[in-house]
């Protein structure tokens, strides 16, 4: 398993991604660890492989939702998981 950043994955993620998704945002640490679980749990649901573009999408949709207000994360994970589906 590998620590880029704030998230923890075993896949290979860009900080530079990341910086990009969380521009212009504030967040606790313990909000930042609990989207990173909701993120975490999201990208363990998707069919190998998983492209970097499904996770930076699915950072996007947590980081979204957070910044709207939801705290529970496995309501981040599935909300972010339906916008994922419903993209594709």
């Amino acid at each position: 398993m590998r620590t880029v950043g704030v998230v923890c994955l075993n896949r290979q993620f860009s900080p530079r991604s990341v910086m990009n998704i969380f521009h212009g945002t504030s967040f606790s640490p313990d909000t930042i660890a609990m989207m990173t679980e909701a993120l975490r749990q999201a990208v363990e649901t998707l069919p190998e492989p998983v492209s970097s573009g499904h996770v930076q999408a699915l950072a996007k949709n947590i980081v979204d939702l957070t910044t709207q207000g939801e705290r529970d994360p496995e309501r981040l994970k599935l909300l972010a998981l339906l916008a994922l589906q419903s993209r594709a």
